[in-house]
């Protein structure tokens, strides 16, 4: 089978550059998640305060840790389902061309069906 030429680079360099971003927010959001989670430990600790409030800040960080990781992790999905979307209609776009192709060879290949002319009528073979 001939090889198809590939069209839409731009197209391609976008969705490109959609997945990318999808990886790097989904690496980001974990990175934050962990940050949120374990980071700042010694501002909670400078802060004081009976163990109370205490808990309840801590119980906040995980909870605000949570809404970062599934914020980002949103944000990434969004990300790469854009870039699939693209490639979905490039490769909707070079399979329509292919059967074009490949419809029109057929059509060449063949010769014309005889028509019956108007009002002339042909019995089916049984």
């Amino acid at each position: 089978m001939e090889k198809i030429e590939k069209k839409y680079r731009s197209l391609r360099m976008i969705a490109w550059f959609f997945k990318f971003g999808a990886w790097i927010s989904f690496i980001c959001g974990f990175v934050l998640f962990f940050a949120v989670l374990f980071g700042g430990k010694l501002l909670f600790h400078m802060v004081g305060g009976n163990g109370m409030s205490l808990q309840y800040v801590e119980a906040g960080r995980a909870l605000g840790s949570l809404f970062v990781l599934g914020g980002f992790l949103l944000n990434a999905l969004f990300f790469y389902a854009i870039s699939s979307t693209i490639y979905l209609f490039i490769d909707l776009e070079a399979n329509t061309r292919r059967i074009a192709t490949l419809l029109a060879r057929q059509q060449q290949a063949s010769p014309p069906a005889a028509r019956p002319s108007q009002g002339e009528t042909r019995e089916l073979p049984s």
